[in-house]
């Protein structure tokens, strides 16, 4: 991935309260250690952990809401601009216990922002340190940030296989994402602003809005009436981490369709189209099918290779209804029965042309709920 500086200003008054957020996590740093001290693994609380190689550090809490029966969720929370982690530990923890999940808290390499220096190795060590001292469930790694780092938070999450399971920015700049690096899987994301920030009025989050429709990405928003770029609500972060909490990385299993004489694969294989036809007096059998034109679309001759009958498409629509759509044109009156199957869930749809009828041109935008 393209590495870029993102240069958000981190909230003053954030900064300014860091002091007795810090006095706080470092009281109950030295909780968790004390439990750790008594036999219990981990130690609940804030601790925090150098990391050498990028000359950087996390402080990771764990939560006294979690459950140690199953492996734990995990939150990377990336703090703005102009900041550390440490001023961040008061507004993160009571979101922590909320969703009964273990957040992490990495330092950036410079405080222009982040995605400057070896900052994506620092991220990548903090999060493979936390999962070498507790078990971490990884389909539940989920990536977040204020500010400069909320971007940066969507630009890893998106420009990169990832495997992060949902995204959570609160006052996130605009930065451009051309496309999902992830074949199998788009995060979702949960945005917050407050209604005089500026990265609210001036654009940023309408431009990310068409951003994520664009690339099919599922989006919700928290939008707070009052609030400026450095605050929110404690229910607004307590939400984001709700929400990074309930998600699942579900990746795709590969597709299982085999294209031969009668069947086409579309769509990168995932959807299977076969033509059964009967144009009556003991004639009827199987559509040939001729390789795909393209990798949403073939055609299918019933009597002779010179005259095809149906052209058949299936185009992803997921950027605009969140559906995989089905089209098809034939010229025929013979009776055809025309299915597509997603080889992914099983799900079949079936379209019927009765004999001596035109064929109608099918235009099924709704026709399959496989967007991610």
């Amino acid at each position: 991935m393209a590495r870029r500086a993102v240069t958000r200003a981190m909230p003053r008054a954030a900064a300014g309260r860091g002091r007795a957020a810090l006095a706080l996590a470092l009281g109950l740093f030295l909780t968790g250690a004390a439990a750790s001290a008594a036999g219990a693994t981990p130690g609940r609380g804030w601790q925090r952990f150098d990391l050498p190689a990028t000359g950087s550090y996390f402080w990771r809490y764990v939560p006294a809401s979690l459950d140690a029966s199953r492996p734990a969720p995990l939150v990377i929370f990336l703090h703005g601009a102009g900041g550390t982690p440490d001023v961040y530990m008061n507004y993160v923890y009571p979101a922590a216990e909320r969703a009964g999940c273990v957040v992490a808290m990495p330092k950036s390499a410079s405080d222009a922002g982040w995605g400057t220096g070896n900052d994506e190795q620092t991220v990548a060590l903090t999060r493979q340190q936390v999962g070498a001292e507790l078990p971490v469930d990884p389909n539940r790694v989920s990536i977040a940030g204020h500010s400069a780092g909320g971007a940066y938070a969507y630009l890893l999450a998106y420009g990169t296989v990832s495997g992060y399971n949902a995204v959570f920015t609160l006052s996130a700049p605009f930065y451009a994402v051309s496309a999902v690096a992830d074949p199998n899987y788009k995060a979702p994301i949960h945005m917050y602003y407050g209604t005089t920030d500026p990265n609210y009025t001036g654009g940023a989050e309408a431009a990310l809005r068409r951003q994520w429709a664009a690339l099919g990405v599922a989006a919700e928003e928290d939008v707070e009436a009052g609030y400026g770029h450095n605050y929110w609500p404690p229910d607004s972060m307590a939400s984001g981490f709700l929400f990074l909490a309930g998600k699942t990385y579900l990746a795709a299993p590969p597709p299982t369709c085999a294209a031969d004489a009668n069947h086409l694969c579309l769509q990168g294989g995932r959807f299977r189209v076969e033509v059964a036809w009967d144009a009556g007096g003991g004639h009827s059998g199987a559509a040939t099918a001729t390789p795909a034109v393209s990798a949403d679309s073939g055609v299918f001759w019933f009597f002779s290779p010179e005259n095809w009958e149906i052209l058949v498409k299936v185009l992803d629509g997921c950027a605009v209804n969140r559906r995989i759509w089905v089209f098809a044109a034939a010229v025929t009156d013979v009776h055809y029965t025309l299915t597509v199957t997603d080889t992914v869930t099983g799900q079949s749809l079936s379209y019927d042309n009765p004999a001596g009828q035109t064929a109608r041109v099918v235009t099924d935008t709704a026709a399959f709920d496989a967007c991610r």
